[in-house]
């Protein structure tokens, strides 16, 4: 467990760390190691975050290999993306895109992002996987239930982005209890995944989970 008294605040130096948000970390910084050793977060890709509070989370700072990272390189925003930290390093660009999840899904603690090389060949606007047993681990009650993985195109504009997954991944979200539990999963064409589950633990299952699913080829791209 990466539990370093030396990090007792977060990226910006500012901003006390609990013992309880370093070890949480520190279970996230050990989930990126996994991914690094799967190919999944090249050069200083990919981002994560755990949720602070009802208006806050910490996200992985930019400009560093995620496999290096510990708890004194997350940084803590508020739900519009800002730094809470006057002089604050740059979080990633794709805080927006975390701050969404996190606004729509209040059981979501913590998102993972990663750019696994399974997702290359995923083209907007979505995937159907159906028919293989892991698809429970997804939350699905059984095998024959389909599951639909979103596909946007990744226009690097991170404000109309977060609109445009707004409006699609969520649009059924007014529909349904505010509590509804379970796993929040959309990809960027080109890119790559993003991941959120109720602890740290189930976003990594959830994220194994599709990864084996497309790597098993049992999913269809609709027209």
């Amino acid at each position: 467990m990466r539990v370093n008294r030396k990090y007792r605040f977060d990226a910006s130096g500012q901003i006390p760390l609990s013992l309880f948000e370093q070890i949480k970390l520190g279970q996230l910084c050990e989930a990126a190691v996994r991914l690094d050793d799967r190919l999944a977060i090249p050069a200083t890709s990919s981002n994560f975050s755990l949720r602070r509070n009802s208006g806050s989370f910490l996200i992985s700072r930019s400009g560093k290999h995620k496999r290096n990272l510990t708890a004194g390189d997350f940084l803590l925003v508020d739900l519009h993306g800002n730094a809470l930290a006057s002089l604050a390093p740059k979080a990633s660009d794709e805080t927006l895109l975390h701050a969404l999840i996190y606004k729509k899904c209040p059981w979501i603690s913590t998102i993972m992002h990663c750019h696994a090389p399974e997702f290359e060949a995923l083209h907007p606007p979505a995937v159907q996987i159906e028919g293989h047993e892991l698809l429970k681990a997804l939350g699905l009650e059984d095998h024959r239930t389909p599951f639909m993985l979103n596909v946007f195109p990744n226009s690097q504009d991170m404000t109309a982005l977060a609109d445009t997954v707004e409006n699609r991944q969520f649009k059924e979200s007014k529909k349904s209890p505010p509590q509804t539990r379970g796993p929040v999963i959309f990809v960027l064409a080109q890119h790559g995944i993003y991941c959120g589950g109720e602890s740290t633990g189930k976003a990594e299952a959830y994220l194994e989970a599709v990864l084996h699913l497309l790597k098993s080829g049992q999913y269809s791209q609709p027209k």
